[in-house]
């Protein structure tokens, strides 16, 4: 099929798909964000100076993965919701470490891993994972780690995830692949709240009283909800 005719189909089929399916769907990622929109509210009255843009780029991000979504491009609405975790990370070690932000922008090294930024948490959070493993006992998500789910489908060495494209209208996925999107989404909105959670837990009096009221309510017993508020 001659190029010119497969972007003019290409174009139609994302048109065609927006129209009929991209309100829902941002509305969907929308309202599966908000303990992710609450925390960014409270997170930049505690910007350093130092990598503050990882925030917004992780705002960012959120609102790329909607509009891919919204278009029926679902492969990098994927890696737009890995990047959006990848920044919260970030933003977490960077804030503390302007020597290392600097040599990053600087010399494009350094970078840090998701697992390295999780090891550095544990150690110099002392409740963090006490924190963080009462919060996997009484997740409402499926996945105990989206990211890992995400991180599948960007590397796609699995049957499940090899991308198969014979013409350019192929990229846009069919609903039912579309909407995974706005589930996928509560999956990572309340994995990134339970990193936060679990970071700045002790300070739970300054913390936005949605994102308290969302936390208590997954809470079965008073002694999980003791051990969580322990300094």
């Amino acid at each position: 099929m001659p190029v010119a005719k497969q972007i003019d189909d290409l174009l139609a089929s994302v048109q065609k798909f927006s129209a009929d399916h991209g309100v829902p769907i941002v509305k969907g990622v929308d309202g599966n964000s908000k303990l992710f929109i609450a925390w960014i509210a409270y997170l930049n009255n505690l910007k350093t100076g130092t990598a503050d843009e990882l925030l917004d780029g992780a705002v960012s991000s959120l609102r790329e993965s909607a509009a891919c979504a919204a278009l029926g491009l679902i492969r990098p609405a994927l890696l737009a919701m890995r990047t959006e975790i990848d920044l919260i990370f970030g933003w977490l070690y960077f804030k503390d470490h302007p020597v290392e932000w600097e040599y990053v922008n600087s010399r494009s090294d350094g970078f840090k891993l998701k697992k390295e930024i999780l090891d550095y948490l544990l150690k110099h959070y002392e409740s963090f994972g006490s924190r963080f493993g009462t919060l996997k006992d009484i997740k409402t998500r499926v996945e105990q780690d989206p990211y890992r789910i995400l991180s599948a489908h960007i590397h796609s060495q699995s049957l499940n995830t090899i991308p198969l494209v014979n013409i350019l209208a192929d990229v846009v996925d069919p609903k039912n692949v579309a909407m995974e999107i706005v589930k996928i989404s509560y999956e990572v909105d309340e994995f990134i709240s339970d990193i936060l959670f679990s970071v700045f837990g002790e300070n739970w009096t300054q913390i936005p009283k949605l994102l308290l009221s969302s936390l208590d309510s997954r809470f079965k017993t008073q002694n999980q909800k003791k051990v969580f508020f322990s300094p």
